[in-house]
């Protein structure tokens, strides 16, 4: 096992604390014309908050103090709130309720050994909808209760990969969307009643669903979806004739609306390339769009006050933490949370580049270029997913790519082949049997940085966090001679052990993606790193959570083993009170800095040679 320089992780700490402690405030919900309520990780944690508008001061009032993160949070627009919180990472939420500002939260679900995500809550009212696998661990059942889960009524059974996103203002009806695979999905109207659920959405091929919700007359249904095309767009569905129309369309992908309170418009994103374009669209077209105008950034969900007069989302730049823009008809601006300039460490704003990859397609990536004069080393990150994306938002990597550009290392951000953002087309073109072929335009990354004057071309390292993890095990199997270095963070080193121990509630849906254990096996063990351990010889740095139930650490542990039996350089850093990745700050604190020391200590060398 290869050691670390502790002084040097001490020394960097400091610097990663500038970078990686800065307060964040993001997904708002109203809860009423004048109140805000909104996650705030000032604690180090996510928790909740609230702010009134009317406060000149704009004073942000913490609401829960829990040592665990707050992961999801609803809102019933009538001083009451809904929340889903962890422990240690393992993601199996529970939920608990506030029904005023002066009363203490009340758990109201009790399998702490099951999942219980919230979907959505009844306008005005205590009726909470949401999913759980407490009954079958391998499933989610779509649940609603106006107590607790002791009192739930079972609005589907067995339903898979199934999430309520709304509820009817008389609690009699509801909006599912249940994924059929990792790339389609139909949205559901469920009854409370019990009748079977009506599929809205039958459609041929495959439809993404993104976001689903009533119009508030309840005669449409509104809905995010790439049914017949490249890219996401607004639909309404009218209810009893089952007619569809498109209300809002766009060159790239819609990513998120809401309809505001009184019916009369939507507020909507799109995604341009990795950032957020916002506007404000009368549903009957009688006037133009109002814009936002925003810097290059990512916008969270929209929330509407219940009154229709302003509109809420949190905003993040890929140099500044989220903060809650509150944007007003006429295309106002009102900022909550903003951090002050002052606070600022030195980041840099990345470069759009596409850069060509061995079939002449052109990879979007972000280049964060080193604020450090003359040839720097560089290292390549790639995003999780693979259905994700890295967009300009100071969220996952990207406050740990401005750490390393300010020590003297560029760091360039794919967007690889089955990323998503860029087309239906863009985001199967890495499924099972070509899926290394994303390892390629990893590779075809290091060509492209080997043509630059200010990138030191055998000084070039890789990290990646999930499926980035496993694209960084691929990429030092499969072109080892590229790479002076690795970060491998929770990370899948063989798909056959990963889709044996993965949670039960996710293999069926991940199996879609990678292939199925008793129709793929032999391509799952070909394109797993753990099966080509011989290949690495760059050392490795691999960072775990105990909990995590997606990837679980024997899948880290085994690719440790492998390299220690061979005695190849390797460290593990495994953080007993995570799960899928570093949540709680200080552990990002110390975790990245000592990534950080492993990387500067590496990447001061030439990459060795093969043999």
């Amino acid at each position: 096992m290869a050691t670390v320089d502790t002084a040097a992780v001490q020394r960097l700490e400091d610097l990663a604390r500038a970078f990686l402690d800065r307060p964040s405030f993001s997904s708002p919900v109203f809860l009423d014309s004048g109140t805000l309520a909104m996650l705030d990780d000032r604690s180090g944690v996510a928790q909740i908050s609230t702010v009134s508008l009317t406060d000149k001061d704009g004073a942000i009032q913490p609401l829960t103090h829990f040592p665990e993160r707050v992961l999801s949070l609803l809102s019933n627009g009538d001083g009451a709130v809904v929340f889903g919180m962890d422990v240690g990472g393992n993601e199996r939420q529970q939920l608990w309720r506030i029904t005023t500002l002066e009363d203490e939260p009340v758990r109201i679900t009790h399998r702490s050994n099951a999942i219980h995500e919230p979907g959505a809550v009844q306008r005005s009212g205590h009726y909470v909808m949401f999913r759980s696998n407490a009954r079958d661990e391998a499933t989610f059942d779509v649940l609603g209760s106006d107590s607790d889960d002791r009192n739930a009524e079972v609005w589907m059974t067995d339903a898979g990969q199934a999430m309520p996103v709304e509820v009817s203002a008389d609690g009699q009806l509801a909006l599912v969307i249940k994924t059929n695979t990792n790339l389609d999905a139909d949205v559901l109207l469920v009854d409370r009643s019990g009748s079977a659920p009506r599929v809205l959405t039958s459609h041929q091929g495959e439809a993404w669903i993104s976001g689903a919700a009533f119009h508030p007359d309840m005669t449409r249904v509104f809905l995010l979806t790439n049914e017949g095309s490249e890219f996401v767009r607004l639909d309404a569905i009218h209810v009893e004739s089952g007619n569809r129309e498109t209300v809002v369309a766009d060159s790239w992908d819609l990513e998120r609306f809401a309809i505001s309170p009184d019916g009369l418009r939507v507020a909507v994103s799109v995604n341009e390339n990795g950032w957020s374009r916002v506007g404000v669209h009368l549903l009957d077209g009688s006037e133009d769009p109002v814009t936002i105008d925003l810097p290059r950034c990512t916008v969270d969900r929209f929330a509407w006050a219940p009154d229709s007069s302003v509109v809420a989302f949190g905003m993040s730049t890929a140099t500044d933490p989220s903060h809650i823009v509150v944007a007003g008809l006429d295309g106002s601006l009102k900022r909550l949370g903003r951090e002050e300039s002052d606070n600022c460490p030195p980041v840099v704003e990345p470069e759009l580049i596409h850069y060509p990859s061995f079939d002449g397609r052109q990879i979007p990536a972000f280049f964060f270029k080193s604020s450090h004069s003359g040839p720097r080393p560089v290292l390549v990150e790639v995003h999780g997913g693979p259905e994700s994306q890295r967009r300009l938002q100071y969220t996952a990597a990207v406050p740990v790519n401005q750490l390393l550009q300010s020590l003297g290392i560029s760091v360039l951000s794919l967007n690889v082949r089955g990323s998503t953002g860029y087309g239906k087309e863009y985001s199967h073109l890495d499924d099972k049997d070509l899926r290394l072929d994303a390892v390629k335009d990893g590779a075809a990354a290091v060509d492209w940085l080997r043509q630059r004057d200010d990138v030191i071309g055998d000084r070039i390292g890789i990290m990646g966090q999930s499926y980035g993890g496993y694209m960084t095990l691929a990429a030092l199997c499969f072109h080892p001679h590229l790479w002076s270095a690795a970060v491998d963070i929770v990370g899948i080193a063989n798909f056959v052990s990963f889709l044996e121990r993965t949670g039960p509630w996710r293999r069926t849906h991940r199996s879609q993606e990678y292939g199925f254990l008793d129709q793929d096996r032999e391509l799952l063990e070909r394109i797993s790193p753990l099966n080509h351990v011989d290949q690495i010889s760059a050392p490795l740095m691999v960072i775990h959570g105990r909990n995590d139930p997606r990837v679980p650490l024997f899948e880290a542990e085994q690719i440790v083993q492998a390299l220690q039996d061979r005695g190849r350089p390797v460290q593990l850093r495994v953080f007993d009170d995570e799960g899928h990745g570093l949540s709680k700050r200080e552990n990002r604190i110390s975790g990245y800095a000592e990534a950080a020391a492993f990387l500067l200590e590496r990447l001061s060398r030439p990459t060795p040679k093969a043999g």
